[in-house]
């Protein structure tokens, strides 16, 4: 029976529309300098490389944002491609090129050297030879002060979806239907059978099961039926990376680089603190968090900043209120370990001026709340920017952007609920 793969990846079905925030180069440029190092400058021509793009949402995204960039997407199916290349015809972007390849063959044959790689949804779902391919590409083709993305699965949050998986891939493989009829059909089967009693040890599971059954069924067949799933430990994940040249700096999700005290549950806090060696730190982090995927962020060649000049890199930021975002309390926010409520005395006066436009870290750091606080107001924006509350402006602006205003009319044409903020080189969801 037709399994609808290649080299054991789906193909049949397209990857749906996603959008991450994480993985656009404003943002992930932003996250280096926060965390006191330096980085490619956005306010200067570019090169971006996605492997394993998709239909180019990501991608899109960013052309339409940055005009004086170059942006390559890479992927093996030419279904997503074509969908990719249809968009960015209707947005007018020149800037951006889509490469049918896998990435063994893009490496060879690829001679642009690029300041950022991204990789999302792939690393964990691709055969481990079709991975080294990719570390090899990153390899080759990042410039020195380069950054890599990479999102990955991961334990020990995956760790009980490995039976999930493994029944899904089984089932798909004795079943008729395309890889979302067979998702749909497997992940029914699997919940009655929990419901029978089949994860009675295991509630965490049904849990999962029940939130599965929400999403798009093309996106199970992408996530659940690849012959070839494959979390790892972030320790694992760090070693293979650095073999390639490159070091972790911390995670594009801003959340995991906060202070352990509002990003690991309180008990553990001042274990965490005494543990010198990082590597172990990481991994008790992980544990902690229950972390099921990591968006992890790495340099070439990395130059950490010294005080006088991390400062002076930070200062520099400007930040800016997201569509939609609150301007008041209440400060509570949800996050992977659960509620934190945030400091009113402090949140309240930043969103305050923030609801009055645009302000530079700077300008920020001597509101009376926080003068003298760089520390607090660091870890204050980051929290805001996981919510999508805030968000860093791009350098270089581009008022009355006609790239972005037609690529917005595409999405709309075709469903896609994303609203692109140009000022800041990113896109939200629109409100339902």
């Amino acid at each position: 029976m037709a399994t609808n793969r290649t080299d054991g990846y789906t193909t049949d079905v397209s990857y749906p529309a996603f959008f991450y925030k994480e993985m656009q180069p404003l943002w992930l440029t932003s996250v280096a300098r926060l965390l006191g190092l330096a980085a490619p400058d956005p306010a200067l021509p570019f090169t971006f490389c996605e492997l394993g793009c998709g239909i180019g949402i990501n991608l899109l995204v960013a052309a339409a944002s940055h005009p004086d960039a170059r942006f390559v997407g890479v992927d093996f199916n030419p279904a997503h491609l074509q969908t990719a290349r249809d968009a960015a015809r209707a947005g007018g972007l020149e800037n951006i090129e889509f490469v049918h390849s896998g990435f063994a063959d893009f490496s060879s044959s690829n001679r642009t050297q690029f300041d950022f790689i991204a990789t999302h949804g792939v690393w964990s779902w691709i055969a481990p030879a079709h991975r080294a391919s990719l570390l090899a590409c990153v390899a080759a083709s990042l410039k020195p002060g380069g950054l890599f993305y990479l999102h990955y699965m991961c334990h020990p949050g995956s760790t009980d979806m490995l039976a999930v998986q493994h029944f899904l891939n089984v089932f798909s493989h004795h079943v008729p239907g395309t890889s979302a009829q067979q998702a749909r059909t497997g992940l029914e089967l699997l919940r009655q059978l929990g419901e029978a009693g089949l994860f009675v040890d295991k509630p965490a599971v049904l849990a999962r099961l029940r939130k599965l059954g929400e999403l798009d069924p093309s996106h199970l067949a992408h996530e659940f039926l690849t012959d070839h799933w494959h979390p790892q430990h972030s320790v694992e994940v760090h070693r293979q990376v650095g073999a390639a040249g490159l070091s972790y700096l911390g995670s594009a999700d801003v959340f995991n680089n906060l202070d352990p005290q509002l990003s690991i549950p309180g008990r553990l806090q001042g274990v965490v603190n005494r543990i010198a060696a990082p590597a172990l730190a990481e991994t008790v982090k992980d544990m902690a968090r229950n972390s099921h995927q990591r968006m992890d962020l790495f340099q070439r060649e990395p130059r950490p900043l010294g005080r006088e000049a991390r400062l002076a890199q930070l200062d520099a930021i400007v930040f800016k209120l997201l569509p939609g975002a609150p301007t008041q309390g209440p400060f509570s926010f949800a996050t992977p370990i659960g509620n934190i409520e945030g400091p009113a005395e402090i949140l309240a006066p930043l969103l305050q001026r923030l609801a009055a436009g645009p302000a530079s870290f700077a300008e920020l750091a001597r509101l009376p709340a926080l003068a003298g606080q760089p520390g607090l107001l660091l870890q204050s924006l980051q929290l805001l920017m996981f919510r999508e509350i805030v968000h860093p402006v791009k350098p270089v602006p581009t008022p009355g952007n006609p790239h972005a205003q037609k690529l917005a009319q595409w999405f709309e044409r075709h469903g896609i609920s994303l609203r692109l903020v140009d000022e800041c080189a990113t896109a939200v969801g629109n409100p339902s």
